[in-house]
């Protein structure tokens, strides 16, 4: 699931490998995309740098042109050697420079923007934990500071206009290293359970960029089964790797997206 792990790390990769390259190939086989006209409009471009903005990618091109990419649920960036042939089944966009191609697929949002264009929704973002020159801790708790008191905690960790990058799974997993119900107002945290909360999801998505792959919060013991990836995200009425009470989930917020949290460990 593409949280704000997946950004950064794209961003990372692609801009070691294709930054200052020219472009000597675009395809853009979605008819959705057809109206921008993105071939012809990157033709013989140069990506400078690729940037992360919470779970919005940004590709910033020689011409001052920024192409917007939101993977939302399903999309999903591929870094592909230019020598291999480009799997089309889902490809939406396809940026080859003479090394290797950025291929993107099944991604409901993207736009090819124009020098001075601002890419939607990305000026409302809140801090990005991730983000240099971010302290998390004190992003989160001046942010949290200012949520409508009554708001549960689960449900603004996922509001990307409070921090930026925390998805389903980290805001679960969050609340559950921190031992602080989701459910819970955020007018009760004390200012150190939200710096609290900032500061240790910048570090499990901090491990996400570094790891790759899929999200990983639980580093099982040795001879356990290697599948066991978190604390209790996806794991409804197994017994709580701490207390052994049984993980409960339910919908939350507007979006009811699915938060999972041990009633014993999270007060």
């Amino acid at each position: 699931m593409p949280e704000g792990q997946v950004s950064h790390r794209n961003a990372i990769r692609f801009t070691r490998a294709m930054a200052g390259r020219p472009l000597v190939r675009v395809l853009a086989p979605e008819p959705r995309l057809g109206p921008q006209r993105i071939p012809e409009r990157l033709a013989g471009d140069r990506i400078e740098v690729v940037e992360a903005a919470g779970k919005h990618h940004l590709f910033r091109f020689a011409s001052g042109r920024t192409l917007h990419s939101h993977l939302v649920m399903s999309g999903v960036w591929r870094l592909v050697p230019a020598t291999r042939p480009i799997p089309p089944g889902g490809l939406w966009l396809a940026l080859s420079t003479p090394e290797w191609t950025a291929a993107q697929y099944r991604g409901p949002l993207m736009r090819l923007l124009e020098p001075g264009e601002r890419p939607a929704g990305v000026g409302a973002l809140g801090p990005d934990l991730l983000g240099e020159g971010v302290d998390p801790a004190a992003a989160a708790a001046d942010r949290l500071r200012r949520v409508d008191p009554g708001r549960q905690v689960g449900d603004a960790l996922m509001d990307q206009r409070v921090v930026a990058g925390i998805g389903n799974v980290y805001k679960s997993e969050t609340c559950f290293l921190c031992g602080i119900d989701p459910w819970r107002a955020v007018g009760s945290l004390s200012p150190e359970e939200a710096a609290a909360l900032g500061a240790t999801a910048a570090r499990l998505l901090g491990e996400g960029v570094r790891d790759g792959g899929p999200i990983r919060t639980y580093r099982p013991p040795l001879g356990a089964p290697p599948r066991e990836r978190t604390w209790v995200y996806g794991r409804r009425g197994r017994p709580c790797r701490r207390c052994g009470t049984p993980v409960r989930s339910r919908g939350q917020g507007d979006a009811n997206r699915t938060t999972y949290w041990c009633p014993t460990c999270q007060r």
